[in-house]
């Protein structure tokens, strides 16, 4: 088991509004500069929508994790309320062994250091695993609307006979006597987690600040390498070990990376929450607008409206599973992307410090 971080207090929420490319806020900078005037009454208009598909959806790395997630069984680890253990070595990558195996051997330089890149991969880990679940959900929903969408394909709205109102009955009532399947937005489901990111975040922000101090310490500006800076600016002339310098900016190098993709991370799980809280509201509008007809009677006006409302909603609840389901893919491809990053930083430096070991 990975060594970690005491669990942090609660830390309050700002739900991220959603579009269809999150809006991943940087910090506080300058404000942007005033919008130059159009040369012409004519305005350039991009396409976001196939901007964000060209530079995320068409990459090969999309493409092989869709692949592999389609390849899951995942209604049946639903069903059986099996363990998504499997599925999660499938998508991890690198695995818990590597990382442990390079964490193990960094752990006799530093062990603050140590900690916080332990705390880093086991939360991006955890982070995988709820994007299994929700994935799991997204597909227990698809299962839930599927007999919906047959009736809305197959059954004329307009000329609808007695037999066809008793299956679209029978039908509704099933579809009520299913649970949501996707989690309460007060279910704090994200909390956790998302807690977890946000004090390593901070934790991460004190080191980095103590390891630049001292990369500040030993090159300090305009002084003559191998110099130290005293009170009034005067430098003293002092032998710095070069191995002392590497060692500090390899710190800081591996420090830099948890850090911007430890927000890089929060920031998506906010837009899942956002896009999961939405889809858990559709359905149990859904629900009601179901239960009201089946309170009201099994007639052909009233199976009418409600197959037409149902028809408003059910392009709309098509496009948000999609779009869940999508985010959920690149935030498999996202937590690769810095473990990988991460680790490469640690193995560098362990390769960099053996090489020096040797040659001395």
């Amino acid at each position: 088991m990975l060594e970690c971080l005491p669990p942090p207090e609660s830390a309050a929420f700002s739900p991220v509004q959603h579009g269809l490319i999150e809006n991943r806020t940087a910090p506080p900078g300058p404000p942007p500069p005033p919008p130059m005037a159009a040369s012409s009454p004519e305005t350039t208009t991009i396409d976001l929508s196939h901007a964000y598909a060209a530079a995320v959806l068409q990459t090969n790395s999309f493409k092989e994790m869709v692949r592999i997630t389609s390849s899951m069984d995942l209604l049946a680890v639903a069903d059986h309320d099996q363990s998504h253990s499997g599925m999660l070595a499938q998508v991890l990558d690198p695995n818990r062994d590597c990382v442990l195996d390079a964490l193990q051997r960094s752990k006799s330089t530093s062990t603050s250091l140590f900690n916080l890149n332990s705390c880093y991969f086991q939360y991006s880990e955890e982070t995988t695993s709820l994007c299994l679940t929700l994935r799991i959900v997204v597909a227990k929903a698809r299962r839930l609307y599927c007999p919906i969408d047959t009736l809305l394909c197959e059954i004329p709205i307009d000329s609808l006979s007695p037999s066809h109102c008793d299956l679209v009955f029978q039908e509704f009532r099933k579809f009520n006597a299913e649970p949501n399947p996707f989690p309460r937005p007060d279910s704090h489901t994200f909390d956790g987690i998302r807690d977890h990111f946000s004090d390593l975040r901070r934790q991460l922000d004190r080191r980095l600040r103590k390891s630049s101090s001292r990369i500040h310490l030993v090159r300090p500006p305009a002084a003559e390498p191998n110099s130290l800076c005293c009170g009034g600016g005067a430098a003293i002339t002092a032998y710095i070990p070069p191995r002392f310098v590497k060692r500090e900016l390899a710190y800081a190098a591996q420090l830099k990376v948890a850090t911007r993709n430890t927000y890089i991370l929060k920031t998506d799980l906010d837009t899942l929450d956002s896009l999961v809280s939405r889809l858990h509201n559709t359905v149990e509008d859904d629900k009601r607008s179901i239960q009201t007809g089946l309170n009201m009677g099994n007639d052909q006006h009233t199976v009418q409206e409600l197959l037409k409302q149902l028809g408003k909603n059910h392009q709309n609840m098509g496009n948000f599973l999609d779009l869940l389901e999508q985010k959920i893919t690149t935030c498999f491809n996202t937590i690769n992307r810095s473990r990988s990053q991460l680790l490469e930083k640690i193995l560098l430096h362990q390769t960099s410090s053996g090489s020096s070991h040797h040659s001395q």
